[in-house]
């Protein structure tokens, strides 16, 4: 059992949930060729494990993914699996169902946690001090933290009177109206000040990648409490409903509503519908760069397993560990 990357000698973490294979962050593996890979959190580079460390490693990833495995993406060749802490690259399809919440409805989960745990510590505080007011001050400075005072910068002209403006605060965008993009997204505009009163009044229109980040900053701050598990399955059924991430979007856009109606309690979970659905179609691209990288590289790494197995282990010996591996693979799937 190796403990440093063969290539660039960093040392693996001796944890993780597979206990004869204990090096933690991503784990490669081939049930059905007997293949296994610590991959290196420094170099990225894939250390192919000594065969005799593999069969019981490889019983344990199988049944891990399996039974305890979150799908993340996956091609028709290698599936990205997380489990345990760790995430593994599993070499052909998982037969896992996707849950259309996970990627970032998890998020939203830790954030909820997060939000209950500060307030319990601030109001334990405050009765311990013998005074109260409401328990909200840790929770509005940790959010000033991570996101500051202002939601966007830049510069827009209103196309009435050509005020520019350079910024809008987080007190601002409620005010942001969503309406609809030529392109099939959705748009963002906010009314001019200087000819608001007007009989035709102007508004500064934000659109594109601009406007999409823009969203998706706003949402996140506006629901920085999170959300329960509950309220993200009801979400990800309005993202079902509508079909894509694209068209739930497109329908909000054509109510025309602003951020701070958009967030009222009768539509809360379609706006954290809308928070999830736009991270996730962001994070899902990420995915597939990443699913692409990872596959040409186990492309290529399994061509160097094929040699070095078939050079370094006896042939007899290896063909009945294969063959055990695939009998294996068959049993744990009709138990499944």
């Amino acid at each position: 059992m190796f403990t440093r990357c063969i290539f660039c000698h960093s040392a693996f973490r001796a944890e993780g949930p597979i206990e004869h294979f204990p090096v933690g962050g991503r784990i490669a593996f081939d049930p059905g060729r007997g293949r296994l890979w610590a991959i290196c959190g420094s170099c990225r580079r894939w250390n192919l494990a000594p065969i005799e460390d593999r069969w019981e490693a490889l019983d344990e990833l199988d049944r891990l993914s399996r039974d305890r495995g979150r799908l993340l993406s996956q091609t028709d060749n290698i599936s990205l699996i997380r489990a345990d802490g760790i995430e593994l690259v599993r070499v052909g399809r998982a037969g896992l169902t996707e849950e259309a919440w996970w990627r970032y409805g998890r998020e939203l989960t830790e954030r909820r946690s997060r939000y209950k745990r500060m307030k319990y510590i601030e109001v334990a505080a405050m009765l311990a001090a013998g005074f109260y007011w409401g328990g909200e001050a840790l929770n509005r400075l940790s959010r000033w933290y991570d996101f500051g005072s202002t939601a966007w910068r830049g510069e827009v002209l209103c196309p009435k009177c050509r005020l520019p403006l350079t910024e809008i605060s987080f007190r601002q965008s409620s005010r942001l109206v969503v309406v609809a993009d030529s392109g099939a997204g959705v748009a963002l505009e906010l009314g001019c000040p200087r000819c608001k009163f007007g009989e035709r009044p102007g508004a500064h229109r934000l659109d594109g990648l601009a406007a999409q980040h823009l969203l998706r900053r706003v949402l996140a701050w506006r629901h920085y409490a999170g959300a329960s598990e509950t309220r993200i399955r009801d979400a990800t059924g309005v993202i079902q409903a509508a079909g894509s991430a694209d068209r739930l979007a497109s329908t909000v856009a054509e109510r025309a509503l602003t951020i701070e109606g958009l967030d009222a309690k009768r539509n809360r979970t379609q706006s954290i519908a809308l928070e999830i659905a736009l991270n996730d179609e962001v994070e899902r691209r990420l995915l597939e760069l990443e699913l692409a990288e990872l596959e040409a590289r186990w492309k290529e790494e399994e061509q160097l397993a094929a040699i070095v197995d078939g050079e370094l282990t006896p042939l007899p010996s290896f063909e009945r560990l294969r063959r055990a591996l695939r009998s294996n693979a068959g049993d744990g799937s009709s138990k499944s």
